[in-house]
């Protein structure tokens, strides 16, 4: 028996796709918001308002009956060609525990995909990273629903994406500039999308975005900062360290949680220096540690430049000094710049 790959479209493709040509059965699958808003719009906009009054069904599973659902679904359109029905937090299609106020069924879902209704669009709208392969309802819908991909966008994908949302917003960007969004948005293409649509408006129509304008309106996350203060310490680059710390104070952050950051960030690159070393890939480091892939990315470029010695030393001073300010030993604020001027000038 010759198995039939699952059909699966770009946002693109679905924004080409008219309603005609829609099949019976869709599922939205995935967690990348700037797309999911986009699916949302391009489903908005199907039917008339007319039509919408009486074709359009919206259910949240976590709080309507499935049966009822697809009773709707079961229907035919009223005074229109086609019938929209939308299913939201479809959680029975995942390996989650249900802390639902509804109990669902999946072979009622099972029973619709069997015989969908022609002239009904059902869309099984799942915002979720995967769902449960073993399940006999995924499987079915595999074979027999279309699924429109809003994965989270990565790699080359990223840039692409955002070259191309630039120009659809009446402007251009340089690859440095788009090279420091992506670093203070942490690679996130929603965050990045966002934060483009305000650069664009910066610039006005047919300007260019620079890197220099990106890093006046893209403030710095803290965690970016304190990256950099590791680096400057590490490096024994004396006047950026004590100046990046500075700044940090004035602008309200506190000395002890300074300090914990720190010592988050210390350890985040001895452990994947010692996991890269180990022979584990970016992605695997960041499943194992539960850290956003983003800072691993980092972490992995800054860890390579140092020994693991050196590393360890400054955790463990971190470590000392920590105890040291909680059981009043030490000044925080003179205690944390006393340490950086140390470790920078050794």
């Amino acid at each position: 028996m010759v198995k039939t790959a699952t059909k699966i479209i770009s946002l693109e493709q679905l924004q080409q796709t008219s309603l005609t040509e829609l099949p019976p059965v869709i599922v939205v699958l995935g967690q990348e918001q700037a797309l999911l808003t986009q699916i949302q719009t391009y489903f908005d906009r199907l039917l008339t308002p007319d039509e919408r009054q009486m074709n359009l069904g919206r259910y949240d599973l976590q709080e309507t009956s499935l049966a009822v659902a697809l009773d709707d679904a079961a229907s035919v359109p009223f005074f229109g060609d086609w019938r929209l029905v939308i299913l939201t937090t479809p959680f029975f299609l995942t390996g989650a525990t249900n802390k639902n106020k509804v109990e669902q069924d999946p072979a009622l879902l099972l029973g619709y995909l069997q015989q969908p209704q022609p002239t009904t669009k059902l869309v099984i709208w799942a915002d979720y990273e995967k769902l449960d392969e073993r399940k006999k309802v995924t499987k079915q819908l595999k074979k027999v629903a279309l699924f429109v991909n809003a994965g989270k966008v990565q790699g080359t994908e990223l840039n692409r994406r955002l070259q191309r949302d630039c120009q659809r917003l009446g402007a251009t960007i340089t690859a440095p500039a788009l090279n420091l969004l992506l670093q203070r948005t942490r690679d996130d293409y929603s965050a990045a999308l966002q934060q483009m649509e305000k650069l664009a408006l910066y610039v006005g129509p047919t300007g260019a975005i620079t890197p220099e304008i990106v890093a006046r309106t893209v403030e710095q996350v803290i965690d970016d900062n304190a990256f950099e203060l590791v680096a400057a310490t590490l490096n024994g680059h004396l006047q950026s360290a004590l100046l990046i710390y500075r700044k940090l104070i004035i602008n309200g952050q506190e000395p002890i949680g300074l300090l914990a950051l720190l010592l988050t960030q210390v350890r985040l690159l001895l452990q994947v220096k010692i996991m890269q070393q180990a022979g584990y890939t970016q992605g695997t480091i960041a499943q194992q540690l539960s850290v956003h892939p983003y800072r691993i990315k980092l972490a992995l470029g800054q860890a390579r430049n140092y020994r693991s010695a050196r590393l360890q030393e400054m955790y463990l001073r971190l470590v000392k000094l920590d105890y040291q300010i909680k059981t009043g030993q030490v000044d925080k604020t003179n205690g944390l710049e006393l340490l950086i001027t140390r470790f920078a000038t050794q």
